[in-house]
């Protein structure tokens, strides 16, 4: 999967959003909050294909308290959340 390249990550009021940028987004008038874990998920494969698993691996490298099957089913929903909002390709 892929992130879609029409959308910048900005910071407004100390809030992380994702605004919609584009002709294809015209219609789209709404941003997509971020916590600072899915804003930094968002940065850090936001120019390359992932898989879950790939997202897993990198959280495990810089986050700790969590198992691998916690840090999975979060994932597991933050990819859902992302395509739920058509961020995802």
């Amino acid at each position: 999967m892929r992130f879609k390249t029409s959308f910048d990550l900005r910071t407004i009021c100390g809030e992380t959003v994702l605004i919609a940028t584009g002709a294809e987004h015209v219609d789209f008038g709404h941003l997509i909050n971020l916590n600072e874990t899915a804003a930094d998920v968002y940065t850090a494969f936001s120019n390359r294909d992932f898989e879950a698993s790939d997202v897993v691996d990198y959280l495990q490298a810089h986050y700790e308290g969590a198992t691998r099957e916690q840090m999975t089913a979060d994932v597991d929903q933050l990819i859902d959340s992302f395509r739920q909002s058509g961020v995802l390709q």
